[in-house]
């Protein structure tokens, strides 16, 4: 089984709502390691990493361009656009390895 990585940025209702923590808990619970950083020039943006099998990855993707919403706060994707680069996943604000080290609010039901 081979590994991939692709990189993304996501425009919407993407930051205050969970949507990193939803998108790496989605990512683990599909074996994938992820980062995803916030966008500090503009509160409706996320980049993000994903990295593993591609169909695991392809399936957050889908799920993400269904329009639907991720969590029980409302995060949803507006537009998704895949970058041929982008930053590995080490050097994203939240990943794999840091997750569980933030201070999540625990009243989130997620989705994806």
């Amino acid at each position: 089984m081979s590994t991939t990585t692709r990189y993304f940025t996501v425009c919407g209702k993407v930051q205050a709502v969970m949507f990193r923590q939803t998108l790496l808990r989605g990512a683990g619970k599909r074996g994938l390691k992820a980062g995803a950083s916030n966008s500090a020039q503009n509160k409706n943006e996320v980049t993000f990493t994903l990295s593993g099998q591609n169909s695991a990855i392809q399936e957050i993707v889908d799920f993400m361009k269904s329009g639907k919403a991720l969590n029980d706060w409302g995060a949803q994707v507006a537009e998704l656009v895949e970058t041929s680069t982008g930053k590995p996943i080490e050097s994203h604000q939240v990943t794999s390895s840091n997750v569980d080290q933030f201070h999540w609010n625990p009243d989130v039901t997620m989705y994806l």
